[in-house]
C-alpha cells in the first residue's frame, strides 16, 4: 500500500512538474519541449473571431448560392449579405488583437490563425480593408442587376478579399 501511495505522489510530482500556471496562463511539458496553451483572454477572443468568421462565411454562403443560380436568394438578399461581410469585414482587425495564433491555441481547437498575423500586422489590416472594399463594390454591383458583373465582382472580392488574406494568414483546415 505505501509503495502505492508513493507511486501517485510521484506521478502528482511529475504532472505538477509538468504544468505551468502562471500569469493566467497555461503551459504543459511535452516530450520536454513547452507547448503553450491559450489563456483565458486568447480563448476569448478566438472564439469571438471564430463566431466572426462563421458569420462572414454564412454570408459567402448566401452569394455563392445567389452567383450559382442555386437556394432561391433574390438580389435583395445577395445585396444584404455583401453589405452585411462588409461589416463584419471592417471588425476583423479589432477581433484578432489579442495574439492567439496555431501554436499557442492547442486547447481552443480549430484556430487557423497564423502567427504571420501578428508579425506583420499591418499587411492584415490592410487585407481586411481590402475585403471592405471589395464587398461594398459587390453589394453596388448586385444593385445594378448585371448577373456577369455580380459573378466577376464577387470572384474579385473571393480571389482578392477573402483568399488574399487567407493565403498568408490563416492556416490548414483542422479536423
Amino acid at each position: 500500500m505505501k509503495s502505492k501511495s508513493i507511486l501517485k505522489a510521484a506521478g502528482v510530482v511529475a504532472v505538477a512538474a509538468g504544468v505551468v500556471v502562471g500569469a493566467n496562463s497555461l503551459g504543459i511539458a511535452a516530450q520536454g519541449n513547452l507547448v503553450q496553451l491559450a489563456d483565458a483572454a486568447q480563448m476569448a477572443a478566438v472564439k469571438e473571431r471564430q463566431e466572426l468568421m462563421k458569420s462572414i462565411g454564412g454570408n459567402m454562403k448566401t452569394l455563392t448560392e445567389y452567383v450559382k443560380g442555386e437556394g432561391g436568394h433574390t438580389a435583395d438578399a445577395a445585396e444584404t449579405a455583401a453589405m452585411k461581410i462588409n461589416e463584419l469585414a471592417g471588425q476583423i482587425p479589432a477581433a484578432f488583437e489579442t495574439e492567439a495564433s496555431l501554436s499557442e491555441m492547442d486547447a481552443v481547437g480549430k484556430n487557423r490563425g497564423k502567427p504571420e498575423i501578428w508579425l506583420m500586422w499591418d499587411a492584415f489590416v490592410e487585407d481586411a480593408k481590402i475585403l471592405e472594399t471589395k464587398s461594398a463594390d459587390l453589394a453596388g454591383v448586385i444593385k445594378g442587376g448585371d448577373m456577369a458583373a455580380v459573378q466577376a465582382a464577387f470572384g474579385d472580392m473571393g480571389k482578392n478579399g477573402c483568399g488574399g488574406c487567407h493565403e498568408d494568414f490563416r492556416g490548414p483546415k483542422v479536423e
